[in-house]
């Protein structure tokens, strides 16, 4: 019985010794790492940069991967950050988190990932500056290899929803990041001098109830929008996105707000001035920008506004609405190639429920996508003033709509094409969302102001250029 026992198991038995060396050789494998010198490591990237970085908030993750382009395995000695964490760069190096990382295999032909955050400690400066460090493998062969990181970081000043109930005055020396909104109390005047930057968090806002003062220049603007510095696409920062934080709001009980030299951009709205008293002044902007912002970039209801050599641009509302009121507008580029969903036009004008006692356009240029980009809408049931006026305007409407006294010396922009419109601006890359509003050499606003207008309000354009050395300047708020 043993015997046949013995037989019984026999086949079992080569079965293993002829796997055996199998396993041998396999376990011979996962040990064999090369040393040699001819084998090195590639990168998808040999630096790391990162944009500005809030001193103090974490930045966005990155993350680079690393080949092993031969036909050989390697094993690693030791991977680690050159400062040792005191730069504050943090990796993870195929899903280990860390500052030193030893023994890390790659197999032959195989990549891993790292992914790389850095969190910049405040320098008390106002200007920004560079933290540096580098990603070291040091290879079995003795070789050393690395990646760079730099990151550029800013002290900035944070507010938790701050509420001013007194008089105060921001500065442009750090930048302010914005937390749970900012309000101006009635009775209250915020003052922002040139160079204040203005970061609002995601859903923060910015609500005045009594009065915004905000005095730019030209080199150093007031800047309000969102707080992420970061990228959505190496291409596309997010800054050049809608909807990063929400608006300005003008309450009823504001008056005499004056914004010179500011841009606003990529939030749920612009600029919203709400309902109240004709006899004063509610909005004075000039030399300013609006753009880039998923409702309307200025609406203005039942208030007195001027706007003046200043640029509202790409809104998925209107760039401007104005229902009700006194509103004036002078030199400035009404533009709405708005690049996301639906959009609204250029330019919007309704009574109704409020009388439009006023709403002059003069030497502007108000043009889109759209084969007409002014919207007129009348209030049907009560009879409210309706009174609106162009003078020496380029206006994206049909021909034929231009034809009574509204009109004063004003041009149709009838391309028929209507992508060609955004051939009045030169440098505008739909698939990088870069627009810059300045004109073309061949734009046909060229010529079509007011000199009159030009000599008596606006001499120079929004970038300090003359419109009075041509026969006639040119429409909207850039001078070619």
């Amino acid at each position: 019985m043993k015997k046949y026992a013995f037989f019984l198991n026999l086949p079992i038995l080569l079965v293993i010794v002829m796997l055996t060396p199998l396993f041998i050789a396999s376990c011979d494998d996962e040990e064999d790492y090369t040393t040699s010198p001819r084998v090195t490591l590639q990168f998808s990237a040999d630096t790391i940069r990162f944009d500005t970085v809030f001193t103090s908030i974490g930045s966005s993750t990155m993350l680079f991967k690393v080949y092993n382009p031969s036909d050989e395995s390697l094993l690693i000695p030791s991977v680690g950050l050159a400062g040792k964490g005191s730069t504050g760069f943090r990796v993870n190096v195929d899903g280990m988190t860390g500052y030193t990382f030893n023994n890390v295999e790659l197999r032959a032909g195989d990549s891993l990932f790292v992914f790389v955050e850095v969190t910049v400690d405040p320098h008390g400066q106002d200007t920004p500056f560079l933290v540096q460090d580098s990603l070291v493998f040091n290879l079995a062969s003795g070789l050393r290899q690395q990646v760079l990181f730099e990151a550029v970081g800013q002290d900035m000043i944070p507010l938790y929803g701050p509420l001013f109930s007194r008089d105060t005055t921001l500065t442009g020396h750090r930048p302010y990041v914005i937390y749970d909104s900012l309000v101006v109390a009635e009775g209250a005047t915020l003052r922002l001098t040139e160079g204040t930057r203005l970061y609002f968090h995601d859903g923060a806002f910015c609500r005045v109830a009594g009065t915004l003062h905000a005095e730019g220049s030209r080199q150093r603007p007031v800047v309000f929008r969102g707080d992420r510095l970061d990228r959505m696409f190496s291409y596309l920062p997010y800054d050049r996105l809608d909807s990063q934080w929400e608006g300005i709001t003008i309450q009823a009980t504001s008056f005499d707000n004056y914004l010179n030299y500011v841009d606003i951009h990529s939030g749920n709205y612009g600029i919203v001035c709400d309902s109240s008293d004709l006899s004063r002044d509610k909005l004075t902007i000039e030399n300013s920008v609006i753009h880039n912002v998923a409702g309307d970039a200025l609406r203005g209801t039942n208030c007195r506004i001027w706007v003046g050599n200043t640029q509202l641009t790409n809104a998925g509302g209107h760039t401007a609405n104005v229902c009700g009121g006194d509103v004036q507008f002078f030199f400035s580029t009404l533009a709405n190639f708005y690049p996301w969903d639906l959009r609204g036009a250029a330019l919007c004008i309704s009574n109704r429920g409020v009388a439009l006692e006023r709403a002059d356009f003069r030497s502007c240029l108000i043009t889109g996508y759209s084969s007409n980009e002014l919207m007129v809408v009348r209030d049907t049931v009560a009879a409210m003033p309706l009174n609106y006026h162009f003078d020496h305007c380029l206006l994206n409407i049909p021909s034929d709509s231009i034809s009574n006294e509204r009109y004063v010396e004003v041009i149709p922009d009838s391309v028929e094409a209507e992508v060609s419109r955004i051939a009045h601006f030169p440098k505008i890359d739909t698939d990088i969302f870069y627009y810059d509003f300045s004109l073309d050499s061949l734009s046909t606003a060229r010529g079509r102001g007011n000199i009159e207008d030009a000599r008596l309000y606006y001499p120079t354009d929004r970038n300090g250029r003359s419109r009075l050395i041509d026969e006639a300047p040119d429409a909207g708020a850039y001078e070619y």
